[in-house]
This record gives C-alpha cells, sequence and structure tokens, in this order.
C-alpha cells in the first residue's frame, strides 16, 4: 500500500519536474550498464550494487515514460530513416562485393532492429493500459513479450567473428563490425533484462497510466508554463522543486490538515452524542487522536520528502522506513482503540450477564497478539521476505517446536476448555485438591488464585480442566447449615418430638431459610435437557430428623439451607438459628448430650455417671 502511495506521488513530480527520457537514450544507458555487469574485472558485490540500481533505473524510467504515454504514442518511430538508409548501405555493399562492410550493416541493421522491438514492445503495453482491469492488462503483457521474442532471432556472432579473424585486419571497418557486435550482445541482454522488468512493474505502470490521464495534473502543469511560474522555477529548481510541485504540496498538507480537523470533530460530536463522561472523552483523545495525529503529521514529512528529493521505491530506502513507521502507527493505533474501549467499559462489563470477564479478557489478549503478528507480517513484506518459503520452513519446524512447547499448548486448550464448559469465572470461590481460594483470572497459559489466606497462587490451566474442582459460588439459592443436635438419654421422648416439631416450624418459618415457597428467577431457559434448579444451583429442602441412637446421647438431625450464599449472611443465619434451637431445646425441658461413661457398682439400679 504505501509502495503504491510513493508510486502514485512520484508520478506527479515526475510530470511535474522531468522531461521524459527517450526510450533510445534509455536503451543506450543500459547497453553500458549491461557491459559492466559482463566485466570479469569487478566483484561480486560490485555487480550486486550495479543490478540494484538498474531495477530502479528501470521502474523509474516505466513510470516517466507512461506518464507522458501520449506524447509517445504520437511520436513518429525515429528508427525508420536509419533502418531504410542501412539497408541502402547494406544493398551497396552486396553489390560491390564489400563483405567486411556488408557484415558491419547487417549487425548494425540487427541493432535497429532490436531498439525498435523494444519499442514496439513498450508502444503496445501503454495501449493495452486502456483496458478495464488490471488482469486483463497483464495477460496482455505477457501476451506482447510472447509475441515479440517468439519472432526475435538472436544474432549468430561466430560467423562474423571467424571471418574478422581470417582476414586478420584491424581496418576501421572491421573494428565498426567488432563494435556492433558487442553492441549487440548487450542490447540482447537488455532485451531480457527489459522485459523481465517490464513484468514485474506492470500494476506500477497500469495505475500511472490511470492517474496520468489526470486534468488535474494537467491542471497544475500549467503553473509551470506561466511566465510566473518560469521565473519562479529559477530559484526552486535549486531545492528539486517546482511552482506546480510546491502547489500540489501545498494543497495536500492543506487536504491533511482539514481532513485531520475534520476527524477530530466527527469523533468528539459522536462521543458527546452518547453522552461519553468528559474523563473518557480527555482519555480518547490522549490515547487515540493525539496517535491519529502523529500519523498525519508523519504523512505531511513523507509527501514533502517524496516531492522534494529523487526517491525510489525499491529495496531499504525512505518508503521502507516510512512504510514501517506507519505499520508501528498504525498497530498501535489499533492497540490503543481495543484497550481503551474496554477500559472505558469495564463497569459495564463487570455487571453484564452476557459478557464473562474472563472471556473479555482472553479476547483483549488475543486481539492484542493477533495486532502484533499482522504488524510482524506486514514489516517482512516491506523487507520483502518471502513470507510462503518462511511459512513452509515454520511449518517444517513445527512438528519440533509443538514437541517442545506441548505443555503450553496443552493450557491453552485446557483455557479454551474451561471456558467453553464454563467450570468457573473470574470472582468464582473454588476448590481443587489442593488449593482453595477466589479465582483473580483466567489466562492463556494458567489461573491465578487468591487463598483465603491472601497468597496468589498460579495453577496450569491443563490441571485445572483434567481434576475434579469444586465451584462453592455457582449456586443461586442455598448455602447447607447442617449440624446433629446430641440430647440426653434422660430426656422424655415426648419432649424430643415436641421439640423437632418446633424446630421444623421455626426453620420454614425462617425469612432467611430457603424452603418450598422461596422464589427464585425461573425464566432462565436451557437448550439442554438438565435439572433447571440442579444447574442454577437452587436448593431448597429442610430436612429435621430424630436421626439415631449414639453410645452418650439421641442424635437429631438438622439440615436446611440459607437463602443468601454470601459467606457473612450464611454465618449470620446460622448463628441466629443455633440460638433458636437451643431456646427451643430449653423450653422442652432437654440438655445437651456430651460424652459420659455409665458405671454400675454392685446393685442393677445404681448407675454412676462419669
Amino acid at each position: 500500500m504505501f509502495k503504491k502511495i510513493a508510486i502514485i506521488f512520484f508520478l506527479f513530480s515526475a510530470s511535474l519536474l522531468f522531461a521524459s527520457e527517450t526510450l533510445d537514450d534509455f536503451i543506450t544507458e543500459q547497453t553500458k550498464v549491461e557491459s559492466l555487469l559482463l566485466d570479469s574485472n569487478l566483484t561480486l558485490d560490485e555487480k550486486v550494487l550495479i543490478k540494484k540500481q538498474q531495477e530502479i533505473n528501470y521502474d523509474k524510467f516505466f513510470i516517466d515514460y507512461v506518464v507522458n504515454d501520449d506524447e509517445h504514442l504520437e511520436k513518429q518511430n525515429p528508427y525508420t530513416t536509419p533502418i531504410n538508409r542501412l539497408k541502402l548501405s547494406l544493398n551497396s555493399n552486396k553489390y560491390q562485393n564489400n563483405k567486411t562492410a556488408s557484415y558491419r550493416d547487417e549487425v548494425l541493421l540487427k541493432n535497429l532492429y532490436t531498439r525498435m522491438m523494444l519499442r514496439e514492445i513498450l508502444l503496445e503495453t501503454l495501449k493495452a493500459t486502456k483496458g478495464t482491469s488490471r488482469t486483463f492488462f497483464k495477460e496482455k503483457v505477457n501476451d506482447i513479450l510472447n509475441t515479440h521474442l517468439a519472432k526475435y532471432q538472436p544474432i549468430e556472432p561466430k560467423k562474423y567473428l571467424s571471418y574478422v579473424a581470417e582476414q586478420n585486419s584491424s581496418s576501421p571497418i572491421s573494428e565498426a563490425l567488432l563494435k556492433a557486435l558487442k553492441s549487440q550482445e548487450y542490447l540482447e541482454n537488455v532485451v531480457n533484462t527489459f522485459s523481465a522488468s517490464l513484468v514485474t512493474n506492470s500494476s506500477n505502470i497500469y495505475i500511472t497510466s490511470r492517474i496520468s490521464g489526470s486534468k488535474f495534473l494537467h491542471l497544475l502543469n500549467r503553473f509551470n508554463t506561466t511566465s510566473f511560474g518560469l521565473e519562479a522555477n529559477r530559484y526552486l529548481s535549486v531545492l528539486g522543486l517546482n511552482l506546480a510541485k510546491l502547489v500540489l504540496i501545498v494543497l495536500v498538507i492543506t487536504f491533511i490538515y482539514f481532513f485531520n480537523r475534520i476527524i477530530d470533530y466527527i469523533i468528539n460530536r459522536v462521543l458527546l452524542h452518547f453522552k461519553i463522561r468528559q474523563e473518557d472523552i480527555d482519555y480518547i483523545n490522549s490515547r487515540i487522536t493525539k496517535l491519529f495525529n502523529v500519523i498525519t503529521s508523519i504523512l505531511i514529512i513523507h509527501i514533502i520528502l517524496l516531492a522534494t528529493m529523487d526517491i525510489s521505491t525499491k529495496g531499504f530506502n525512505i518508503n521502507t522506513l516510512f512504510g514501517i513507521i506507519y505499520v508501528v502507527l498504525v498497530s498501535m493505533l489499533f492497540y490503543r482503540i481495543g484497550n481503551t474501549v474496554i477500559a472505558m467499559r469495564t463497569e459495564q462489563i463487570k455487571k453484564s450477564k452476557v459478557l464473562k470477564n474472563e472471556v473479555v479478557n482472553l479476547v483483549v489478549k488475543v486481539h492484542n497478539t493477533l495486532i502484533i503478528l499482522i504488524a510482524l507480517i506486514v514489516i517482512l513484506r516491506i523487507f520483502g521476505v518471502d513470507l510462503t518459503a518462511l511459512l513452509s520452513g515454520l511449518g517444517i519446524a513445527g512438528a519440533a517446536v509443538a514437541f517442545a512447547a506441548k505443555d503450553s499448548i496443552a493450557n491453552i486448550f485446557g483455557s479454551v476448555s474451561i471456558l467453553a464448559g464454563e467450570v468457573f469465572r473470574q470472582g468464582d470461590w473454588i476448590e481443587t485438591k489442593e488449593v482453595n481460594g477466589t479465582v483473580v483470572e483466567i489466562g492463556l497459559r494458567a489461573t491465578t488464585i487468591r487463598t483465603f489466606d491472601n497468597a496468589l497462587i498460579s495453577i496450569p490451566n491443563s490441571e485445572l480442566a483434567n481434576f475434579s474442582v469444586k465451584n462453592w459460588s455457582r449456586r443461586s439459592i442455598g448455602r447447607i447449615i447442617k449440624m446433629n443436635i446430641g440430647v440426653t438419654y434422660q430426656s422424655n421422648f415426648d419432649d424430643i418430638r415436641s421439640a423437632i416439631t418446633q424446630i421444623r416450624t421455626m426453620l420454614k418459618t425462617h425469612p432467611d431459610i430457603a424452603n418450598q415457597d422461596t422464589s427464585y428467577l425461573g425464566t432462565y431457559r436451557e437448550s439442554r435437557l438438565v435439572s433447571v434448579e440442579d444447574f442454577k444451583g437452587v436448593k431448597r429442602s429442610t430436612l429435621v430428623y430424630m436421626d439415631a441412637f449414639e453410645d452418650s446421647s439421641i442424635t437429631i438431625l438438622i439440615e436446611c439451607f440459607s437463602r443468601s450464599v454470601d459467606r457473612e449472611e450464611w454465618l449470620k443465619t446460622k448463628e441466629d438459628i443455633l440460638f433458636k434451637i437451643a431456646d427451643i431445646l430449653a423450653k422442652n425441658h432437654l440438655d445437651f448430650a456430651y460424652p459420659s461413661l455409665a458405671v454400675y457398682s454392685g446393685d442393677p439400679a445404681t448407675i454412676s455417671l462419669i
């Protein structure tokens, strides 16, 4: 994306500052480059640098040439006259039996035909840009190249070199023949490089051609043709500018500035419309709006540099640097937007019955991780890293990495299992074989629990997912109050019966004890065939019975459930019930039993209690 922006702006600059370079001059320049690449005296590193610069030159030439496509399409073929002259010279030399001169003319004629073929390829490519589809254009470029290269017959230098060697002559004509052969060798290399570069730049050529027809571009160009523009350009050219480019820069900066102000205004109006608190608006402005302003400011600097410097669009250059900056800043923007929304909605999320805290936390972590991964992938793409090869390499190494990180992967799946199965949530009181406490956070790797003695413990999710967990918080109504009360054997059974009845009545009428008349939110519907009361954790039974004859007491079983599941309220309810039970036993002349031993001393009627 950033490369396309650079290309679009560069084509404006090329049109407004430079006269288009002729194809023949460019081909001549490239023959010199090919001669350097064939020079055995140059090192490999030097040739690599030359090759990189050659790619940059091709990119720039195609953009310059396409910007003025109408002008080039209207020009007459510059090779027609030289070719006709060489044909006459060739026929004359053949008629005079001047073999060396005729060979020279044949090779020179091949030079011109090669150059003309490149021109025809380029002109047909320009005409193809008028199509309606970029895909069609790419296919057309390949067809054009295949058609011309299939007809092209490379020269056979062996015939000419053998003849010069047989003549053993150093005449000017022989030297001209050898020079023409060398030039043709370089030209054939130019054909190969030219064809490959044309295919590589086909997208850029199509985009440039589309934009170069803009009326706005031609309107800007008129500034340079005015008397004031010609005078101003004498001074601006020192800075690499002209009047049209200066106007363009001012217009772009003005547009970005007002666009920035409009975005700020819209954001603030939207926030006020939704009645966002002023402190939240200030938080958004400090976290998001300022970062957006930084991005637009850097964009302005980038545009100015593109307009005033001859910046290429390949390799590690200023566009690459700015591309990385944009990726980092945009990633930070999305990172902050996601986290700011969560930070502002923390209270609502906590109260929500739909959104779970642990799911929100997991989503935030996944969101942040994805943003970082996407940013890294885009940066690698900017550097030209072959992501397909990289991903293939990662796939090969994936098995080893997965084996090494099997515990971490098991913990991640454990967290998914916990969340999907709703085993527990943040804030739940859970009990495992080794830990008893409140869930603080369910992470990707582990769950942190705060024990009741205020210690923080981290347990891998795979363990929690694979072993039994008691969740004391997953109940709506009913926290058990269970006790066994022993009365002495000296008690009257009618008194015991009366006490049991009174205790049962007291529990059924107690305002803090759940019974069958206690209502609960029964509108919950579950798609599964389950007991709703058991699923929601509703217990309302009350049991009061004489349970057993123990060694030292008659046991009365009392089992009921408090309305509240809160620990403190449960303790208050339990305390009140204990006092009431003690009063009932006292009213019925019943005493609490305690461990005792009966001792008989001779007379069976005499029993001593110890």
